[in-house]
C-alpha cells in the first residue's frame, strides 16, 4: 500500500526533481554507511587500545618483578663469591690511551 503510494508520488515529479532526490537519497545512504564505518573503526581502536593498557602493565610488573631479582643477585655479590668463581682482585689499574699528538696507542698504569 505505501510502496504503491511513493510509486505514484514519484512517477508524478519531474524528471529533474528525480534527479535531486536520488542524490539526495544517495548521499543519505553514503552519509549513514560512512558513519557506521567510522563508529566502528573507533570501536575496534578502543578495544585495541583497552588490550594494549593491559599488555603494559602485564609487561610493567615483569620488568619490575626481573629488577627486584637482579637487584638482590647484586647486592648478594661479595668478594668471596667473586673469588670462589674464579676472579682475582686486581692490584693496579691499566688503561689503553691514544695520544693525540702522535697518534700511538700507549699503555699507562694509573695508580687508584
Amino acid at each position: 500500500m505505501v510502496a504503491q503510494i511513493i510509486q505514484k508520488q514519484i512517477d508524478r515529479v519531474e524528471n529533474k526533481e528525480k534527479r535531486i532526490f536520488i542524490v539526495l537519497f544517495s548521499t543519505a545512504v553514503l552519509l549513514v554507511l560512512s558513519y557506521g564505518f567510522l563508529l566502528n573503526s573507533t570501536m575496534m581502536n578502543a578495544v585495541s587500545k583497552q588490550r594494549v593498557e593491559r599488555e603494559m602493565k602485564t609487561l610493567s610488573s615483569e620488568i619490575n618483578s626481573l629488577e627486584f631479582q637482579y637487584l638482590n643477585i647484586k647486592n648478594s655479590i661479595t668478594l668471596e663469591t667473586a673469588e670462589s668463581r674464579g676472579f682475582v682482585r686486581v692490584t693496579s689499574d691499566k688503561f689503553a690511551s691514544i695520544d693525540s699528538v702522535q697518534k700511538k696507542i700507549s699503555l699507562s698504569v694509573n695508580e687508584n
